[in-house]
């Protein structure tokens, strides 16, 4: 178990058919992940909620002849605590390993008494079913009572240029507890990639349509951020998804960054941010860029998966 986490990881919700983002052929998959190990990424996260559990089986068939080498995080949500060990060792089955790297309580559920599955979760450490143990989309107050019941290792943060609550909270917290942190939707579900840019968006029934920053009443300062930072990216030498992730692996706190890709020429593209060289004062131009965003977007809203009534 020597395997490090890559600062770019590979989220692998679209796997299988996820009706979130539709099917993904199985041959794209297996190249997908076969292209991100030859780009040196080590890291790969997907959860039992994925495509019915098709995301972590066909994850774990390919990672299984480098399980050595590799990272592999997936997610629950609550669940009664003997239900919450048999989805945990499911998930062993389907990951074909005898220890998951990265466990997630993937969700909060308010009322709900999370005591017994932190006590499962450390009894998995224990007994080496599991490394470390974190959480994805918990606000600080839903995190405090899980520290007095066990150690939280990582933090499973949405964040991107266009979305960056988790700075006022979340990110001071997680570092005053060495909370590790890693983000997910850096590309804001490909909203920060110039496919979006030089369009006119995505499909009438495609359901990125929800996320937040897509809502009518930020469209317009949307459209300016993002002909900038294209601007801006193009002056680099790099396109406007690279220089997004670039950006986000420039904070200082972050350990990781996931990126999804829909084929092998995705993630090659995307992986290319690993060798950038991106000077101080750009990335602190895209900064400035950003900062206006930041009350508009986020005022009342707790996650990217909400949206402001239309």
């Amino acid at each position: 178990m020597g395997s490090s986490l890559s600062k770019l990881g590979l989220g692998c919700w679209r796997f299988g058919t996820d009706p979130y983002w539709g099917g993904q052929p199985h041959r794209d998959t297996v190249k997908t992940i076969q292209a991100a190990l030859r780009t040196g990424i080590t890291h790969f996260d997907t959860a039992q909620a994925y495509a019915a559990g098709r995301s972590e089986q066909v994850t774990g068939q390919q990672l299984k002849r480098v399980r050595d080498k590799v990272i592999i995080a997936t997610k629950s949500p609550y669940r009664p605590p003997n239900a919450f060990q048999k989805a945990l060792d499911t998930s062993l089955r389907r990951l074909c390993t005898d220890y998951i790297d990265i466990f997630y309580l993937h969700w909060p559920s308010p009322g709900k008494d999370f005591r017994p599955i932190m006590e499962i979760l450390e009894q998995n450490r224990r007994e080496g079913k599991i490394r470390w143990i974190g959480v994805s989309n918990f606000s600080v107050q839903d995190m405090i009572p899980l520290l007095e019941w066990g150690t939280v290792d990582y933090y499973q943060l949405g964040y991107s240029l266009l979305w960056r609550k988790g700075e006022q909270d979340i990110v001071p917290f997680c570092l005053s507890r060495n909370i590790h942190i890693i983000t997910y939707s850096s590309l804001a579900q490909g909203v920060l990639t110039d496919k979006y840019i030089d369009s006119a968006g995505f499909s009438i029934n495609d359901p990125r349509n929800s996320l937040v920053f897509l809502t009518d009443q930020f469209r317009k300062p949307l459209r300016s951020f993002l002909t900038a930072l294209q601007k801006t990216a193009g002056q680099t030498g790099c396109t406007t998804a690279q220089l997004s992730l670039a950006w986000v692996m420039s904070r200082p706190w972050v350990s990781s960054v996931l990126t999804g890709a829909g084929n092998r020429l995705q993630i090659e593209e995307t992986a290319k941010v690993l060798s950038l060289d991106v000077e101080a004062e750009i990335l602190d131009k895209v900064t400035l860029l950003s900062d206006p965003l930041l009350e508009a977007v986020g005022n009342g809203v707790d996650n990217i998966f909400n949206h402001i009534p239309r």
